[in-house]
């Protein structure tokens, strides 16, 4: 029997399981309906705030029994700080006495661990110190002393120190490894076991790498660089035959920065893609159901529960860190954004994607473009993304490791795609390889914020957002696609720079892939199987959330390759137009895509190519 996805948080009176495996809630009062947890990581708010809580508890007992120092990666918005949180309230010793308080109705509250509540802790995030590389080692330095004196405030009679003594002692010091050295000093005179949970561990650093460039990343990182100096500390506090760090827990989002420490700090275990913690953080799906189902109960969400798992489980989902895992995973903060959004206005929320959760594109930069003599210019990652894009997957191994020198190798680059969760497992090619795909619609439409955004900054291309909006808005509305389809071909072909780039019917299909689906409009599918075929693009409406669209469309591209006076043949183009016709007939009774665009008006469009120039486009009559 699964545990309660409230915990001990439900307040509710559990009536008995249904069909699907989720607990029907009978509550007695609104007001005690627990709250959604949007962007909260402080555990101890769960309780005093209540909030509704997904209980993870249960994988307190594989971390405690996978090592005594680990590192786990796991992409933005996913509960990385949550977990720490929880981590930090079971193991420290001054929250003994509210063990109770904390999990009472959790899984770990009925067969905790004989570790628990015994240790003190020093909990540090990184993201909590300012990246501006003129002052960040200055900003560390600060951030450690000011954490060191908060730990030894806390546990001031375990250490049995004078604490106004201490801070005029960290005051004094003048960099952040002699602080660290200072504060296991203590933690060794009185022989007290020490739990280091680090937050956000590459934060700063990953900052640093994108807006400053690798020289700036390498001085901190490397020789006598600070946050090397700092790892060494840590380390050494680890090791020793008196060593105080009893335990170690490290998350971030990538490895460069642990790879580039390396021989300061080479203890971890990376436990990353373990599979019995695939599932540490995430939402299962019938997590996901349970949550709709105890919110259905307020009579605030009109939709049923398998409607609203459709629409989350086409943005949100198919994240896997495991290949020998089989359960995919709900992004956990875009699940929670969906449903306060939601109960906010009784409606599914306009915008799919929240703000707050877009990845900055500067994270990337540095992988796609490289700057010679000042000029922007893109390089063989880019191409990579364009690849992706159009097949929707890659085959690749992951990189555990790799120094900065070498990040932007494919391989490489392909690894942190998957780390940032913009690529996901989804299996094994015939050759063992494991297949990375883009998980679901949020993250196809951060690759096509990259490639637009690549575009736009290398002089490559620039569209009028404004008036492509208003075009898109025609297209689906109106039916006028032709307005849109010539804008877009006319900035193509007037761009003399892309013209290296749009070379084969595949570069054609990735271009219009990514400006026909830039609009939050339609969910466009490249190369999609639609009755014993693979149609070009499907464009199929949101309609779910903009009802009144009219029309949808089936996009079949053809490529001639240009001779010398890049002419084209009018019979290759009749031969081609014929071709994408039949096929467009075909595709257009696809049972499934039939479904997919409901009551709408279907489209069949031909749009042939001679190099990037369109020499013809026209519907096919129905």
């Amino acid at each position: 029997m699964p545990s309660c996805l409230c915990g001990y948080f439900c307040g509710s009176t559990i009536d008995k399981w249904n069909p699907l495996g989720y607990y029907r809630f009978m509550m007695n009062e609104t007001r005690d309906l627990k709250k959604i947890p949007y962007g909260i990581s402080d555990f101890n708010d769960f309780r005093v705030k209540n909030l509704y809580y997904v209980d993870k508890t249960r994988f307190i007992r594989d971390i405690e029994e996978k090592g005594s120092y680990l590192f786990l990666i796991r992409p933005r918005r996913f509960g990385k700080s949550l977990l720490l949180a929880i981590l930090e309230a079971y193991y420290d010793i001054a929250f003994k006495d509210r063990f109770d308080f904390l999990f009472s109705g959790t899984d770990i509250h009925q067969n905790p661990t004989k570790e628990k509540n015994s240790y003190m802790v020093l909990k540090l995030n990184f993201s909590s110190v300012s990246p501006d590389i003129s002052r960040v080692e200055e900003a560390f330095l600060h951030y450690i002393k000011k954490s060191a004196v908060r730990f030894l405030t806390k546990y001031a009679k375990l250490l049995d120190i004078d604490i106004k003594t201490a801070r005029e002692e960290f005051a004094s010091l003048k960099s952040p490894s002699d602080a660290m050295i200072t504060l296991l000093d203590y933690c060794k005179e009185k022989e007290q076991k020490l739990y280091v949970i680090i937050d956000e561990y590459d934060n700063f650093a990953n900052t640093i790498l994108s807006e400053s460039g690798e020289q700036a990343f390498v001085d901190i990182t490397h020789g006598s660089g600070f946050l090397r100096a700092f790892f060494n500390v840590v380390k050494a506090g680890t090791t020793d035959m008196d060593a105080p760090i009893s335990r170690l827990f490290m998350s971030g989002v990538s490895p460069v920065t642990m790879d580039d420490v390396t021989s300061g700090f080479n203890i971890a275990t990376n436990i990353t893609m373990d599979p019995d913690i695939n599932e540490i953080m995430g939402f299962t799906r019938s997590e996901v159901e349970t949550i709709i189902e105890y919110y259905r109960q307020t009579g605030k969400i009109r939709h049923s529960t398998p409607e609203l798992m459709e629409i989350m489980s086409h943005w949100y989902n198919h994240y896997r860190f495991s290949i020998d895992s089989d359960t995919d995973l709900y992004n956990t903060v875009h699940v929670l954004y969906f449903l306060q959004q939601y109960l906010l206005r009784s409606k599914i929320p306009n915008e799919l994607i929240d703000r707050n959760a877009r990845i900055d594109y500067k994270k990337l930069r540095h992988l796609i473009i490289i700057d010679k003599k000042g000029t922007p210019i893109v390089n063989g990652n880019f191409s990579r993304l364009q690849q992706i894009i159009a097949a929707g997957s890659i085959h690749s191994t992951i990189e555990t490791g790799f120094p900065i020198e070498e990040v932007v190798k494919p391989k490489n680059f392909i690894s942190l795609l998957y780390y940032f969760g913009l690529l996901t497992f989804r299996g094994m090619d015939d050759e063992n390889t494991p297949v990375l795909a883009i998980p679901n619609q949020m993250v196809k439409r951060l690759f096509y914020d990259y490639i637009n955004d690549t575009y736009e900054e290398t002089g490559l291309l620039h569209l009028d957002t404004e008036k492509y909006s208003e075009l898109i808005k025609g297209m689906a509305y109106r039916g006028n696609w032709q307005a849109l389809v010539e804008y877009i071909a006319e900035r193509m072909e007037a761009s003399l720079s892309l013209r290296d780039l749009m070379t084969g019917e595949k570069a054609h299909q990735v271009f219009w892939n990514v400006y026909l689906g830039l609009g939050a409009l339609y969910n466009v599918y490249p190369e999609t199987e639609l009755n014993q075929g693979f149609a070009d693009l499907a464009l199929a409406p949101l309609l779910f959330q903009y009802p009144a669209i009219k029309f949808s469309y089936l996009v079949e591209l053809k490529y001639i390759k240009p001779s010398e006076n890049e002419s084209a043949d009018p019979r290759k183009i009749q031969q081609l137009k014929e071709e994408a016709e039949t096929q467009l007939n075909r595709y257009s009774l696809d049972e499934k895509f039939q479904k997919a665009i409901g009551g709408t008006t279907l489209k069949k469009l031909v749009l042939i190519f001679c190099g990037n120039r369109m020499v013809y486009h026209d519907e096919v009559p129905s």
